[in-house]
């Protein structure tokens, strides 16, 4: 059973987290809500989301990770618990929680399957089969690569040792083989959680509980089920997709929703929103401004 649910975050995603944390309590007004602070980008304050939507931070030792390496606070804990960690670009678009409740395992991932270990998204977003093969000549590909902004995880059954051939743990995490292992942690634990379950060490599943914008299945996303609370048991994740002009995010209607549902249950609301929304204008205006006059395009 997923006792908690966390939310990987650091200072400059704050309009992000907002509305990841408006989706969950959305669906889930009662489960426990922990905000995994990542202070390598400098500290943030959290008291709005504890003062009115009952989250509370995850203390853990180390406090600066940088980009995808948070999750690992989960891994290593010593205290047995099952978590749903997400990325804060992450929102429930429905009850995700009782169909990953559903399946036996101590690991979930959700990502690509049926693709071919010479795909170009499995070696260019995950890891180089071929590199991987090379200095580990026991390595087989398992048919499925996932995405590790939304993951369930069982602490206490995974060590450093587990991890030691890929990465190093002084002072910060840091993978030693970028080459072969993408995006940070995301190749790392691909390898490791597959070779751990081919050992016997713990139970690994892949589910399709995802959507990326991207696809053409976000697409067919009704904001009008999501409004009535119906919805959708999977979890929307904007992997990637980050335009300087925020409004030009693919399917911001969803993020707008949990946005408006976000201000309205908290005190002056309405004018936090406009000046949330007036700053981040201007920010992307100001940055926009920039890439012209440096003659650089934009996204």
């Amino acid at each position: 059973m997923i006792e908690k649910v966390v939310i990987g975050c650091f200072k400059k995603d704050i309009h992000l987290v907002r509305t990841c944390v408006a989706s969950i309590r959305y669906w889930y007004p009662e489960v426990e809500v922990l905000l995994l602070k990542d202070l390598s980008q400098g500290d943030f304050p959290v008291i709005e989301f504890e003062n009115y939507w009952k989250c509370k931070v995850f203390n853990t030792p180390l406090k600066h990770f940088g980009w995808g390496w948070s999750k690992y606070a989960l891994i290593f804990h010593p205290i047995k618990e099952k978590y749903l960690f997400v990325d804060s670009d992450v929102v429930f678009l429905g009850r995700v929680l009782q169909r990953l409740n559903a399946i036996d395992a101590d690991f979930i991932v959700t990502g690509i399957q049926g693709e071919p270990e010479d795909s170009q998204n499995v070696n260019s977003n995950y890891l180089d089969i071929k590199k991987a093969k090379a200095l580990d000549p026991l390595y087989e590909f398992p048919g499925f690569a996932f995405n590790t902004g939304q993951i369930v995880i069982s602490s206490d059954l995974l060590t450093q040792d587990d991890f030691s051939t890929v990465m190093s743990f002084e002072n910060r995490y840091k993978n030693l083989y970028p080459d072969i292992f993408k995006h940070s942690d995301q190749g790392i634990i691909n390898y490791v959680l597959w070779k751990c379950q081919q050992k016997r060490k713990i139970n690994l599943a892949y589910e399709d509980f995802w959507h990326w914008p991207g696809v053409p299945m976000a697409k067919e996303i009704e904001l009008e089920k999501i409004k009535n609370t119906e919805g959708y048991p999977l979890i929307l994740h904007w992997a990637g997709i980050k335009p300087v002009d925020f409004r030009k995010y693919l399917r911001y209607d969803i993020l707008q929703f949990f946005e408006s549902y976000y201000y309205d249950n908290i005190p002056m609301g309405g004018i936090k929103r406009m000046l949330s929304h007036y700053s981040r204008l201007l920010y992307a205006k100001i940055k926009i401004a920039k890439y012209i006059v440096m003659r650089q395009k934009y996204a």
